[in-house]
Formats: C-alpha cells, sequence, structure tokens
C-alpha cells in the first residue's frame, strides 16, 4: 500500500469513528471528539483495515493523519 491509500483509508477510519470531517491536518489536538476512548476505536479499527498491528510504542505516536501514514508506512517496511 502507497502512501496516498494509507492517508485515505485513515482518513475513512477516522471519519467513521470520530463521525465528524476529516483532513490531512487532522489531529487529537484540533479534534476534540479524538478523545483517549475514540484512539483506541482508531487504533483498532486501522489495524483491521490495514491488516497489521502497531507496536506499544507506536500508540502514542498516533496522534495525527500524518503520523498514522507513516507508522503504517513503517510497519509495512517490516
Amino acid at each position: 500500500m502507497d502512501r496516498q491509500q494509507l492517508e485515505i483509508v485513515s482518513l475513512t477510519v477516522l471519519a467513521t469513528i470520530l463521525k465528524c470531517e476529516v483532513s490531512a491536518e487532522t489531529s487529537r489536538k484540533n479534534t476534540p471528539q479524538w478523545d483517549s476512548l475514540k484512539h483506541i476505536e482508531v487504533v483498532f479499527a486501522l489495524e483491521d483495515e490495514l491488516g497489521l498491528q502497531f507496536s506499544e510504542e507506536d500508540l502514542a505516536n498516533l496522534d495525527s493523519v500524518g503520523n498514522i501514514v507513516d507508522r503504517a508506512l513503517i510497519r509495512y517496511a517490516t
């Protein structure tokens, strides 16, 4: 999966779970709906959709669309 595809999947998952409009600039800092409980839902949904598993170290860093895509690319490379 390339960067663009990962971004599309990430945006779709975030929009579905957070029930709001999202963009490439969406992050936990600028999206009040993205609280700690939603964060767990986001991570599980991303793992299911992308067919990968994020490490414990990744979890705290999955706080924006860009970081999600970057971490997913790393997971696909390993």
